[in-house]
């Protein structure tokens, strides 16, 4: 039986971080990196453009972004058929539920256990961001591959409580499947300013103010909305804070018009897209990170990466953030997702920087719970429960065959003695 190292694993995501920002996309790349130290790992993913990769990790781009979703969900199951046959596989780990359908029923179709990391219910996702029946129906087509996919899988990693219970109760998954497994912080690379004001000269942000940021996408369950109408609120009571506004989607043109009817151009600023080398001087520039989820927030990698830099982190009480914040600093959370409660918080903590977690206390917290290395070795004790079990069964179907075969010899014995008498 195999044990904890050189398994042989084929990955299966969304994107790479590099041509496609996002947390589903930088989980996986970061728990691809931690696992390749111990394993013989090869990750496929669909995108635009070539992934930057670290040295000697192998990820394969299976297909473009503008190609059908069909067709995507296709490649990987062609890829992944390809690599399967070619080579022994020990596991497939599989990140998002289109493409991890095809490459499932071949990995079944070999008996090679699958595990899926869940990272939220992408059919809500869709259905929160449109209207109509062609949306509906496109919500309905979602669901179903959802369904097929999880179905396929031996065990689940799901990232908060929140995420265990939906995949539960929305799902059907069995709660002894499912493995809760919070996700980490480069705290290599995420740390503590040396020198904040050398940082925040070379961004271009103000001196002597009270820097507030948040990173986000720009789509309406990001709580950005409710954020900007809080803000006229605490601008009233502390007319130094600045809010800066870091991502793009289609939320910014109605962002922009909020801004300018709420009289905010002074003190709020969208940023656009930062890019991935300069995430690291942003989190390091601020004096405070604010989180406003509204709903469907699994974890929350932007908070521990922002704690892991010594930035104190605000956020409503949703999903994983409500679970990281709830065991270390509950008077971090604002009381609800509203603008009011959003307002109520920022200015109670605003008005009292004295109370707030100094930055080593919040990346003392984040070394101890939140590193990748503590990520890979908890899926590393998931895949081999399941390798584990996987060998039991096969252990079971052959000593039954041999049964079986042994049964059917005595049998023939018992006849052929029978002809002679």
């Amino acid at each position: 039986m195999q044990r904890y190292n050189d398994l042989r694993i084929l990955c299966t995501g969304m994107g790479w971080p590099s041509a496609q920002p996002g947390g589903l996309n930088t989980y996986f790349k970061h728990i691809c990196e931690s696992l390749d130290t111990q394993h013989e790992l090869e990750a496929l993913v669909c995108s635009a453009n070539k992934p930057e990769v670290k040295s000697g990790l192998r990820v394969t781009n299976v297909a473009g972004t503008n190609l059908k979703l069909s067709k995507r969900r296709d490649a990987f199951r062609m890829q992944a058929a390809e690599i399967m046959n070619g080579q022994p596989v020990d596991i497939v780990y599989s990140h998002f539920a289109p493409y991890s359908l095809g490459v499932a029923m071949e990995a079944k179709a070999r008996n090679i256990p699958v595990v899926m990391t869940f990272h939220g219910p992408w059919s809500e996702e869709i259905r929160l961001e449109g209207k109509g029946l062609k949306h509906r129906f496109k919500t309905m087509i979602a669901k179903s591959w959802e369904m097929k996919a999880y179905q396929l899988a031996d065990a689940f990693i799901v990232l908060s409580e929140t995420f265990r219970d939906i995949l539960h109760h929305q799902y059907g998954v069995p709660l002894a499947k499912i493995h809760i497994i919070p996700g980490g912080a480069d705290v290599g690379r995420f740390k503590p300013a040396a020198n904040r004001s050398a940082i925040r000269t070379k961004l271009g942000l103000p001196e002597g103010k009270t820097v507030v940021l948040t990173l986000r996408r720009l789509v309406n369950r990001m709580g950005l909305l409710q954020l900007l109408e809080a803000w006229k609120e605490v601008v009233r009571s502390k007319p130094d804070a600045v809010l800066f506004i870091g991502g793009k989607g289609p939320l910014k043109t109605e962002l922009e018009s909020r801004i300018v009817e709420y009289g905010l151009q002074s003190s709020v600023r969208l940023l656009g897209y930062i890019p991935d080398s300069e995430l690291a001087d942003y989190y390091q520039a601020a004096d405070l990170f604010v989180v406003p989820s509204q709903a469907l927030e699994g974890f929350g990698l932007i908070t521990v990466e922002a704690m892991a830099a010594g930035v104190p982190v605000m956020a409503t009480p949703i999903g994983g953030n409500r679970e990281i914040l709830e065991k270390y600093r509950p008077d971090m959370l604002f009381a609800g997702t509203s603008s009011s409660d959003i307002a109520s918080g920022l200015n109670r903590i605003l008005k009292h920087p004295e109370l707030w977690p100094t930055g080593e206390q919040c990346r003392n917290h984040v070394l101890e719970h939140y590193t990748w290395k503590r990520v890979s070795e908890q899926v590393n004790e998931v895949f081999h429960s399941v390798i584990d079990l996987d060998d039991r069964h096969a252990y079971v179907r052959n000593q039954s065959a041999a049964a079986r075969k042994r049964g059917g010899r005595e049998q023939d014995e018992s006849s052929l003695s029978g002809s002679y008498r």
